[in-house]
């Protein structure tokens, strides 16, 4: 799968749309991947037919020969989310497929403005079939997703108001399809029973990626709280659950990675830790696949671990250059304590704290900071919210009352700006 941070585009010249980050497939599901759940569970074969490349054998699927690569189609939204599920993905909705074809740019194809060619896309029936994923290198798109226009066209979930009722969407164009109607934009509404020869589908997994830069002499407190939350958050199922279903990798919606300055980080209480990846060794194409940055800082004091290292650390170029890379892409800077130093060293705007709230956060200014370990889970809980559907925090928050407590609400207690 391929990583595709969050952002906005307009569509058809009329109104703004916000994506999410997600991962989605870099080729479009084969034949011999749809076998593999048609023959995980004897209740998979209703969604087989025999219009597909693909022969029963006495109850055993197989890829007919030579199309084993093949992408599967005669597939309905019904077959293709019951694969999504057992796959522990799910389809893409229409902004989305959009938004990883085409890209703030809105480009007319994957690979930009330059005319379709028969070397980029399968169309127009200039092969008259299916070709194996990935044939067309010239076409892919610059993040690396290969098919997006032509081969076979890909379903959709919908967005709101994005298709009639009962119907879904198809994207992007297929083989048999002439030119004009290849592309980001095009699309066509069908039943969701209807199976065509032409249209098969891929899929994403939405997820969220969040940078913990972690200076030396930190709180463990305010550490704990923020990869705590936003790890068990994480694999947080929408009706609260924590189980997966066996044999389903486990997804987590949240990834969390600490990044340190050293191979090895002090806590103010003593405690070792070893990151994930060295600041020094991020490059900016690493930075822009992060839709937020986490400072748990503390530093000096009269407690614990003594030394102003820490300071140094998030004052540093490197610190500086992760956040304002960050901030600049549209990530949100959540700080703790003495992490706001980071904020000023980088001249970003820290928000006004209301007097009384501990919390603070603006919402244009994509900046939060807080006093200290003492709110450290309202402070993680108000970046989790800010990267979560508000379905999604609800349930996390319904299911661990123990949060805050046992207190039954759904919100931080701290002052939302703007």
């Amino acid at each position: 799968m391929v990583f595709i941070r969050g952002g906005e585009f307009v569509r058809e010249g009329k109104f703004k749309v916000h994506v999410r980050s997600f991962y989605m497939d870099q080729y479009e599901v084969t034949n011999e991947q749809y076998c593999a759940f048609l023959n995980a569970d004897a209740a998979h074969a209703r969604f087989w037919n025999d219009k597909q490349e693909i022969d029963n054998k006495s109850g055993r699927f197989v890829p007919r020969a030579g199309k084993e690569r093949w992408p599967v189609y005669y597939v309905n939204v019904h077959d293709a989310e019951a694969y999504a599920l057992w796959a522990g993905k799910r389809l893409p909705r229409e902004s989305e497929w959009e938004w990883a074809a085409g890209g703030a740019g809105g480009h007319e194809y994957p690979w930009g403005n330059a005319p379709l060619t028969p070397a980029r896309a399968n169309f127009g029936n200039n092969v008259g079939h299916p070709r194996p994923v990935g044939s067309y290198p010239e076409g892919k798109s610059a993040l690396g997703l290969y098919d997006l226009v032509g081969n076979v066209a890909e379903w959709c979930l919908n967005d709101v108001d994005s298709a009639p009722k009962d119907t879904h969407v198809w994207r992007g164009g297929c083989w048999r399809l002439p030119a004009e109607n290849q592309g980001v934009r095009a699309r066509s509404p069908y039943k969701a029973e209807a199976r065509v020869a032409c249209v098969g589908f891929r899929c994403v997994r939405p997820t969220r990626r969040v940078l913990v830069l972690l200076g030396e002499n930190f709180e463990e407190i305010e550490l704990g709280a923020y990869t705590g939350v936003l790890s068990w958050a994480g694999h947080t199922k929408s009706a609260g659950n924590y189980v997966f279903r066996a044999g389903a990798p486990e997804v987590p919606s949240i990834e969390v990675v600490i990044a340190g300055f050293r191979p090895e980080v002090r806590g103010m209480g003593g405690t070792i830790v070893r990151p994930h990846v060295l600041v020094k060794d991020l490059k900016a194409e690493d930075l822009d696949g992060f839709d937020a940055v986490a400072i748990p800082a503390c530093v000096g004091g009269a407690r614990g671990q003594h030394t102003w290292q820490g300071r140094a650390d998030l004052e540093s170029e490197s610190a500086i250059a992760v956040v304002r890379r960050v901030h600049g892409n549209g990530g949100i800077i959540s700080t703790m304590c003495a992490g706001a130093a980071t904020l000023q060293a980088a001249e970003l705007p820290l928000p006004k704290r209301v007097p009384g709230e501990a919390v603070a956060y603006d919402k244009q200014l994509r900046t939060a900071t807080s006093a200290g370990p003492g709110v450290a889970l309202e402070a993680a809980c108000l970046l989790l919210k800010e990267l979560v559907d508000k379905e999604e925090y609800r349930s996390f928050r319904l299911y661990n009352p123990w949060l805050f407590g046992g207190r039954d609400q759904f919100a931080p207690r701290v002052q939302t700006l703007k």
